[in-house]
């Protein structure tokens, strides 16, 4: 049996925008993680058990056709890429007993951590080692990549929770020119062939946050649809407000990560600010629902304790963060959010943890 686990993640700057290629972001891996565990089988079934979706049984000789139009279909599709990688590589994809178990919840609900990417990735890491399939930690990330660029309702994001689910930290991320890799695979390249390329655009780039501050995570209790909420508004507006977004947040994340170099409490806490503003600005063009009530009351008394704090990810519920460099601050934020409502959780940055036993 191989065990593999892949964090969540959140945002802490470029929301939006980084769905364009080549638009910085930075994006937190955090410390509740999605757990596979694998098994080889000696017969042709996989039987995936998950402790979101429930049970499924197929044969590895029908996974290839099987339909991708349920809620099993990022992991079906995963491995679907997995076999093929496979074949492609001369091994042979028998049966697996495959389980799934996901921490990215609270009482039923989605935290808003990236669970789907998180279940990706930690598929194709707990397979890599099973296999020993000759793959790099970037490889593993671009195979996800694909795996979730073919799937429906999941092409539209960013694919920065992959990043974040592959190498943990915090990076500094800018996405791939995805038109170039529709175009690969409509030209039905060999999935190893993909891997092996050079994305155009893509940067994954390691940053750290100073050991005296503190990351404060604010969960609101309603979950919000990313899929939905980035494909909102009239596309014409939504365009022409990203493209302004892009333009108008870049030299803002880039002020994020110098503060994180130079351990510049200030210059990260304005920026974040600044961020936010923009943010408020773009959901208002193009009508999108992405501040609530919760949300705006935890900016509101992060701000007000002197912490730079914006919401993270697409909005419309789900999280709000806070980074202060003052342990007292810290303390009377959360306490502050839990009269308010709000549910401080207890995440931290996952920098190391153990990929596959």
């Amino acid at each position: 049996m191989v065990m593999a686990k892949a964090p969540g993640k959140l945002y802490l700057a470029g929301e939006y925008a980084v769905t364009l290629p080549g638009q910085p972001s930075i994006i937190m891996a955090v410390d509740r993680f999605v757990t596979v565990n694998l098994d080889p089988r000696t017969d042709a079934l996989i039987s995936v058990t998950s402790n979101l979706l429930g049970h499924r049984e197929l044969s590895s000789s029908e996974l290839l056709t099987v339909g991708l139009d349920d809620d099993w279909r990022l992991v079906l599709r995963t491995l679907q890429l997995i076999q093929t990688y496979a074949i492609e590589n001369g091994q042979p994809f028998t049966g697996l007993t495959v389980s799934i178990d996901s921490q990215l919840t609270m009482a039923g609900q989605k935290l808003g951590l990236g669970s789907s990417a998180a279940v990706v990735m930690a598929l194709i890491k707990a397979y890599v080692a099973l296999s020993e399939l000759p793959m790099s930690s970037i490889q593993q990330y671009k195979l996800g990549a694909l795996a979730t660029l073919t799937t429906p309702d999941f092409k539209a994001g960013s694919m920065g929770d992959l990043a974040a689910a592959t190498f943990g930290g915090i990076i500094r991320y800018q996405k791939f020119a995805s038109p170039v890799i529709f175009d690969w695979l409509d030209q039905h390249r060999y999935v190893s062939e993909m891997l092996a390329a050079t994305w155009p655009d893509l940067v994954i780039e390691p940053l750290a946050l100073p050991a005296d501050w503190s990351l404060l995570v604010g969960w609101t209790g309603s979950p919000a649809d990313t899929q939905a909420l980035l494909e909102s508004g009239d596309l014409t507006d939504r365009d022409a407000a990203k493209q302004l977004l892009a333009q108008n947040t870049a030299p803002l994340v880039g002020m994020i990560e110098t503060g994180l170099r130079q351990a510049d409490f200030d210059k990260v806490r304005a920026a974040m600010q600044l961020s936010q503003e923009q943010l408020f600005a773009y959901a208002s063009r193009v009508g999108l629902a992405y501040v609530t009530p919760a949300l705006l009351s935890l900016l509101s008394i992060a701000t007000e304790a002197g912490a730079g704090a914006k919401i993270s990810g697409a909005g419309g519920g789900d999280n709000g963060i806070a980074l202060t460099n003052d342990a007292t601050v810290a303390t009377a934020i959360r306490d502050a959010w839990q009269r308010a409502g709000i549910t401080p959780l207890p995440l931290a940055i996952a920098f190391n943890f153990s990929n596959c036993i």
